[in-house]
């Protein structure tokens, strides 16, 4: 039978994991589990372990759990919280983080939430260099073949190549709020997965994908230019191979996309 500090230790490495195998695409659903083992999990050690890989993962959805662990019991947790929270940024991170150090009595989360603060005010303030902002829309209605997973990283690797633009802000959740606020120029980046096809090649599949992308003023939604990207991909026949290759093919498909879309951007004063 298992120790009880085993099954700690088990947990906390099936945690970070999930992280190294799903990346920056990681699914809502995954996102779901790590906020139920911060929020419900016994071991502080698992609890502390979820609040860190909820930051280094950037998904906006861990902003509500994370905010709950904000009054966990044990110290670790609630600075882990505070600490992956300043990641996230956003508004109501920066509220839930100053309401924290109204009641913390311990220094060590204390410092955490200060050093969030902090991060979040300059990325806050870095956002007024900004001449125009876009916001990534769902990419839903195109194949079933697209699982919520893979629609995530699509949207995830278009949001971190367009987020280099040197005066593009790439704007989410609560920070949506810059788009009518802001007064300056502000686009919706679009589209869906035209196909994501499986077909044998000798002793191996091969993945074809084709994505139909958009940019649409905000909040108008007018549309000014359509543009597509596509891919092939060789792999194997498991599982595993299958859902690499359809990741692999999509998210070349987005970086050309990306490629695509920044001329015009910067055309704009991004």
């Amino acid at each position: 039978m298992k120790t009880a500090r085993a099954v700690t230790v088990a947990l906390v490495l099936g945690l970070a994991n999930l992280v190294a195998i799903t990346g920056p695409g990681l699914a809502a659903s995954k996102t779901d589990k790590l906020s139920s083992a911060l929020l419900t999990d016994p071991s502080f050690k698992v609890r502390t372990q979820a609040a860190l890989l909820l930051g280094k993962l950037g998904d906006k959805a861990g902003v509500v759990p994370l905010i709950r662990a904000l009054s966990d019991d044990n110290k670790a947790v609630r600075a882990m919280a505070a600490k992956s929270l300043g990641k996230l940024g956003g508004e109501n991170a920066a509220t839930a983080l100053r309401k924290l150090l109204q009641r913390e009595k311990e220094s060590f989360v204390r410092k955490q939430a200060e050093k969030a603060l902090a991060t979040i005010a300059t990325a806050a303030e870095s956002m007024k260099d900004r001449k125009l902002f876009l916001k990534i829309g769902p990419f839903t209605g195109g194949t079933k073949a697209a699982d919520a997973e893979l629609l995530a990283l699509l949207r995830s690797t278009l949001r971190k190549s367009l987020g280099q633009l040197r005066y593009t802000g790439v704007v989410e959740g609560p920070g949506e709020r810059i788009l009518s606020k802001s007064g300056k120029p502000a686009f919706i980046v679009d589209g869906n997965v035209l196909k994501l096809d499986e077909r044998e090649a000798g002793s191996f599949l091969e993945t074809s994908c084709e994505v139909k992308v958009l940019i649409a003023r905000w909040p108008s939604r007018s549309v000014i230019l359509w543009t597509s990207a596509g891919a092939a991909v060789q792999g194997g026949k498991r599982d595993k191979d299958r859902q690499n290759a359809k990741r692999d093919c999509l998210e070349a498909s987005a970086v050309q996309v990306a490629d695509s879309l920044v001329g015009y951007f910067k055309s704009q004063g991004g």
